[in-house]
């Protein structure tokens, strides 16, 4: 079995040549001088810490027996549907995030929207490229269905729209399936379709345990900040089930410390379960290497004083 190091590092050479593919594809519209493509991460260590998911994703791929060229289509493919993504929570949140700029452009929503079209625009030649199974139009609207329930889900965190703190079943159905499952997931969506390759549905199900896992350690992360922005949390609703108080109770200066053991394990041992379904494809994966990879995203997060609850 290939060695998880060795499958990433292949995954960071696929991404280059995605980047590379794709810059060459934002350079034929007459406003090219205006867009820039965010590519200042050149060598591995460097990729790995801005990259993690996509390099993953590349080397799911690989390992998926998928013809090289065609990961190499399929990575630009993950950084347009990245892109649009992102583009569409910048306007939800009023940010200017992402790895594709158009300079001059002073109106967010402008430049948001424009980036939209112009990936779109890109991903439906892509589609064609891929000699599709299905219909390009439903494999459109498929892929837009998923954009708008992430979308969604994002809109229902807001706080005004519940009488009552919504449960920790409401969230995760209804919020963290789609910002945390889906948006993980959505990356092998267009792979997936076209290629009807087994593996990649065990590697599909397992990013979104993996998605699940990481947005509720976001939620831990973010208990304060989400209450003081008027987002719910799922880390907030669970904490209120277990001790039976309201949020604005909530001492979030000071969680409780058996809270917080309790949480950051459960949340832990999702991701392992999303680890095991990669194996079970045959990705180079196992509770050690699992271990590995969590430890080094707990870090990259600038959670290394919560490494210890990795076990």
């Amino acid at each position: 079995m290939r060695l998880l190091p060795q499958s990433l590092i292949n995954g960071f050479f696929v991404l280059k040549e995605s980047q590379k593919l794709l810059e060459s594809d934002l350079k034929k519209y007459n406003f090219a001088s205006k867009i820039v493509l965010k590519n200042n991460d050149k060598n591995f260590v460097m990729s790995f810490k801005v990259n993690f998911f996509t390099i993953l994703m590349l080397s799911l791929l690989l390992e998926s027996k998928i013809d090289k060229n065609r990961c190499v289509l399929y990575g630009k493919i993950i950084l347009l549907i990245r892109q649009i993504v992102t583009s569409v929570d910048n306007v939800l949140d009023k940010e200017r995030k992402g790895i594709i700029f158009i300079e001059g452009l002073s109106n967010l929503v402008v430049e948001n929207a424009m980036m939209t079209l112009i990936c779109q625009n890109i991903l439906t030649e892509d589609i064609i490229h891929l000699g599709r199974k299905e219909k390009i139009g439903n494999l459109n609207n498929r892929l837009l269905d998923k954009i708008y329930s992430i979308a969604n889900g994002e809109n229902l965190r807001r706080r005004n729209l519940y009488d009552r703190y919504p449960s920790m079943s409401y969230i995760e159905t209804n919020i963290h399936r789609y910002i945390g499952g889906e948006l993980l997931d959505i990356s092998l969506f267009i792979p997936s379709l076209v290629e009807k390759n087994e593996k990649l549905e065990l590697f599909s199900k397992g990013l979104f345990k993996i998605g699940m896992s990481l947005q509720g350690l976001d939620d831990f992360f973010d208990m304060k900040e989400d209450f003081e922005n008027e987002d719910i949390n799922l880390a907030t609703s669970e904490y209120i089930e277990l001790f039976s108080i309201k949020e604005n109770e909530i001492n979030f200066e000071n969680i409780d410390s058996k809270f917080t053991k309790h949480y950051i394990e459960r949340i832990i041992s999702l991701a392992y379960e999303g680890f095991e379904l990669l194996k079970s494809g045959g990705y180079p994966i196992d509770r050690s290497t699992g271990r590995f990879v969590l430890k080094k995203l707990f870090i990259l997060r600038g959670l290394k004083d919560y490494v210890h609850y990795i076990k």
